[in-house]
């Protein structure tokens, strides 16, 4: 977590000891505005920047998700030094903290540069002559960043863990000495240098990169500033940002450098002066008054401008929560996903969620406080969610969810369990098993053994929780484990009519993604040079038409292979049939509208986003196998009716789409004799309401099974 501090730093002091000021020519602190306002940008990753926040305060903060790598940058250009470098030098500083390391690949980094942005985005930055001084993640090594590319000048770092870097750059000595520090206090030194530059270097740092390695690393950076020492008196513009709302009190903290008075009016008109050692340049201003509230500073002769923010002290109310069914069944069973955003909320707080859900009698079934933002509710029967968001100081929000449509079963297609004979039968070609240890493409698939259940080991952690040990159900035969069965079914096959029919009513056909060129010959070549290609157009070009090979991996699912034609593998240096990458596949069903409800089941990153089914201690392999191969292993994804099934190449697979509709007719439970593809042994069977029965202890009655009713006596 970072702490709240204002640094001084052996530049600044230089103030306190000699008849000079200090002009803030860059400062920020991300107390109010977004992050676009403080003027950061990133080419293919805008919706990773922010402007967050902890305890301490405010922070830009660069959330890369599950992307690859990517970067973002300020940048304040040269100007700012215009006839301000009086005495030749300025001082740069940052405060940064790798608050969640990349889980796949090394080398994020910050680095200042001079003129334009370099082109590169990660450590090719320290060969670059515009780049002053980095700080890159080793190569091999997560905790181990590396200064200004050399390997021998290292240091240790923590996720989480604040740092500061402290630069002074001599623009005529063409120097730029440097420090990197403990955060809180500024006195653990981590690296320590001074750097020398070539006669001819522009020495005017114009910008900060950042660059994050992938996935899911995320960087924050605070109190980036660019100074300059001044002759002259000079008193800087004070940030005003409001830190603190507890109902109608509003509390502002008012930063400003030592060396200055603060003087403050507040709303109720009264004026007060602070000095720097009185707040050590952090004030806080209560107040629940409404008004203006206007701060500016003075330094000897020199008065800033001053800053105006208008006050209002009334009770704030939390946004909403936003419930969205992410999955569904026969009945009125659905579960609800509850979201509230607060990156509109001042103080951005943290919001808590409460929930109670009552059935239709009015009895509360199910009941939770103090849940974040993507609590998913599972509810079983008709009733009403009522959804409260909560946060200390502000106002609460009520909503209800009234769940009170039930649904009724229409097609449930089960790729997953479906056997080498039925895929055979429709054409697929069985292709060489999936048995390697190797990580790359396809082969991860059994390369990285996701695919794996968890046993209960009968031991205990420190905190008493359960210890499980995974065990992979397909993986590597050297290993002692099960390939995966391969088959395919090749993209020349794919005629329009058999995409309708072959897993009716799931339609097959993979439309062009706006990679794809369309305007080709009967070969595939292109017929018009690439900016003349159409994108997007979904059209549709016999043998082309930006259709892929659809691959089957026995026991998980339908894959696309990412490549058209017949092609095995993509050739980026080819052209032509058969070398043109296809990122996304598509799925539609046919005869739906957007009052049907598709669930597809997916699983993801090769296994590792799916079903991981639990097992007590003592529970045969056989046993443990067999019942793993038997359940869904996806992770349920929700599309209206008429929306497109969406699923990347390679990495994900289709295990399961259920399609459920409105129960408005309870006779309409005929229709169901569409699905044509589950294989009878693995075939659902419903009771006369719709709902999914245990087929192995069912009592006497009327049953469906793939659309037939029959009988139990």
């Amino acid at each position: 977590m970072k702490k709240l501090y204002l640094l001084l730093s052996a530049f600044v002091a230089m103030v306190t000891t000699a008849n000079a000021g200090v002009i803030n020519l860059v400062s920020q602190d991300y107390e109010s505005g977004d992050a676009a306002s403080y003027g950061w940008q990133s080419a293919n990753l805008p919706g990773g920047m922010s402007i967050s926040g902890d305890d301490y305060g405010q922070f830009f903060q660069f959330d890369l998700g599950s992307n690859n790598g990517r970067s973002c940058y300020t940048i304040w250009g040269s100007d700012i030094y215009t006839d301000k470098l009086t005495e030749g030098t300025y001082h740069v500083e940052f405060e940064w903290s790798y608050a969640a390391l990349a889980n796949n690949q090394f080398g994020t980094e910050f680095s200042v540069f001079t003129g334009t942005k370099p082109a590169a985005n990660n450590a090719v930055l320290n060969e670059k002559n515009n780049t002053l001084f980095s700080i890159t993640e080793s190569a091999d090594n997560h905790e181990l960043f590396f200064v200004n590319n050399d390997r021998e000048q290292t240091f240790g770092i923590s996720a989480g863990e604040w740092f500061a870097v402290l630069l002074d750059i001599d623009v005529n000595a063409r120097t730029v000495a440097y420090k990197v520090v403990d955060q809180n206090t500024r006195q653990v030194i981590k690296a320590e240098g001074v750097r020398e530059f070539a006669e001819g270097t522009d020495m005017l740092i114009s910008g900060l990169n950042i660059y994050a390695a992938r996935y899911y690393s995320k960087i924050q950076l605070d109190n980036l500033k660019v100074q300059v020492i001044t002759a002259e008196d000079f008193a800087n513009v004070p940030s005003v940002a409001l830190t603190g709302v507890n109902g109608t009190e509003r509390t502002y903290t008012i930063a400003f450098l030592d060396g200055e008075t603060l003087h403050v009016k507040g709303t109720d008109g009264e004026v007060q002066d602070i000095e720097f050692m009185d707040c050590d340049g952090a004030y806080k201003y209560s107040t629940t008054t409404s008004g203006t509230l206007e701060a500016w500073t003075t330094s000897g002769n020199a008065t800033s401008d001053k800053v105006s923010v208008e006050v209002e002290c009334n009770v704030i109310s939390l946004p909403a929560a936003v419930a969205v069914i992410s999955n569904a069944s026969a009945g009125y069973a659905k579960s609800y996903t509850l979201t509230v955003d607060n990156s509109e909320v001042p103080t951005k707080p943290q919001i808590y969620i409460s929930y109670t859900f009552k059935n239709e009698e009015g009895k509360v079934v199910l009941s939770a406080e103090d849940k974040f933002s993507g609590e998913v509710v599972s509810v079983e029967s008709k009733g009403t969610l009522t959804v409260n968001t909560t946060a200390p100081g502000f106002g609460t929000t009520t909503i209800d969810v009234v769940n009170n449509q039930p649904f009724v079963i229409k097609h449930d297609i089960d790729f997953q369990h479906m056997t080498g004979e039925e895929l055979a039968a429709k054409g697929f070609e069985k292709q060489e098993d999936l048995d390697t240890e190797a990580m790359s493409g396809e082969n991860n698939w059994t390369g990285r053994m996701y695919m794996y259940y968890k046993l209960d080991s009968g031991e205990k952690d420190d905190d008493q929780n359960t210890i499980w040990t995974n065990k992979p159900v397909y993986g590597p035969s050297t290993q002692g484990y099960e390939p995966i069965q391969r088959y395919k079914f090749y993209q020349s096959k794919l005629t329009e009519e058999v995409a309708h029919t072959l897993f009716a009513p799931v339609f097959t056909w993979y439309y062009n993604d706006g990679i794809t060129p369309c305007s080709c010959d009967s070969v595939g070549n292109p017929l018009v040079s690439e900016s003349e290609q159409p994108k997007n157009s979904g059209t549709v070009v016999t043998a082309y038409g930006g259709t892929t090979n659809i691959s089957w991996k026995i026991g998980i699912g339908m894959v696309i292979s990412g490549v058209q034609g017949d092609a095995e593998n993509y050739d980026p240096a080819g052209a032509g049939y058969g070398n043109i990458r296809v990122n996304t596949g598509i799925l539609t069903v046919d005869g739906l509208t957007d009052d049907d409800i598709i669930v597809a089941s997916k699983i993801s990153n090769y296994g590792s986003n799916s079903v991981h089914p639990e097992f007590p201690v003592g529970t045969e392999a056989e046993e443990a196998i067999r019942q793993y191969k038997a359940m869904n292993l996806g992770l349920p994804t929700i599309y209206k009716g008429s929306e497109n099934i969406t699923f990347n190449r390679v990495d994900e697979a289709v295990a399961r789409i259920l399609v459920l509709s409105p129960d408005n007719n309870p006779a309409g439970i005929d229709e169901m004799n569409y699905n044509k593809v589950v294989s009878d042994h693995n075939a659902p069977v419903y009771n006369m309401n719709g709902v999914r029965m245990n087929m192995n202890s069912l009592n006497k009655g009327i049953y469906v099974k793939q659309g037939k009713k029959f009988v139990i006596k």
